[in-house]
């Protein structure tokens, strides 16, 4: 799904370079309390690109329902704990609304504006009416570099940094955890407001307003 990416590592690996095993021991920060604090108890979850289940386990743990959606077999098949669907994000189509659908990874940064716009008519598509669309995003400073990011857990550090035409960013991140290494080239594309609002509303979307301060956590309701 997003031309001008790879990666290397260990382990299974899906089209776009993300590594299946440092999904898995890649832990929870914060996003589960994030996510809950913004939707109802008991809340129907659609959740687009689930991973390995990293997220999509705590959701659970705290009461909500969940239908997790990766297009990469090799993720999907982690996830056992509830119903999964194996299927690219832009050409999913249920016949079911939920309270929440939800997109992470800065899979709104796929360099391709088409793209984009069918993931964002993907999540229009499977909210019901008052509904909520949480979408994680890019914002250009998380790729300055070189840098290092390191705990006692894992180190990651980015490199080979390219600010392209169009704000659009290349970078190099590589990550290593318990003595395995892991490496993705990815390309990204950094939206400013008034684009992230028009593309939102081309899906039938209206951008009411973000999560966190740095304006990573968007939320979107239907039109």
């Amino acid at each position: 799904m997003r031309v001008g990416q790879s990666g290397t590592g260990p382990g299974a690996l899906t089209p776009d370079g993300s590594a299946v095993e440092l999904y898995e021991v890649t832990p929870v920060h914060g996003e589960d309390q994030l996510i809950n604090a913004a939707i109802e108890p008991g809340s129907s979850i659609l959740e687009l690109g689930c991973g390995t289940g990293r997220i999509t386990r705590p959701l659970l743990a705290l009461g909500h329902q969940v239908l997790a959606v990766d297009e990469s077999p090799d993720m999907v098949a982690r996830v056992t704990e509830t119903e999964t669907i194996c299927s690219s994000i832009g050409e999913l189509r249920l016949d079911r609304r939920f309270d929440l659908v939800l997109m992470m990874s800065y899979l709104i940064n796929v360099a391709d504006d088409e793209e984009r716009l069918r993931l964002l008519r993907t999540c229009a598509h499977h909210v019901r009416p008052g509904g909520t669309v949480l979408l994680q995003q890019q914002v250009p400073s998380m790729l300055r570099g070189p840098s290092v990011l390191e705990n006692e857990h894992r180190r990651m550090v980015v490199s080979d940094v390219e600010e392209l035409p169009g704000n659009r960013q290349a970078a190099t991140l590589t990550y290593t955890i318990g003595g395995r290494t892991w490496s993705q080239r990815i390309l990204t594309q950094n939206l400013s407001e008034e684009q992230l609002t028009s593309q939102l509303a081309a899906a039938g979307l209206t951008l009411t307003d973000y999560l966190t301060l740095d304006q990573t956590w968007v939320r979107a309701r239907p039109s």
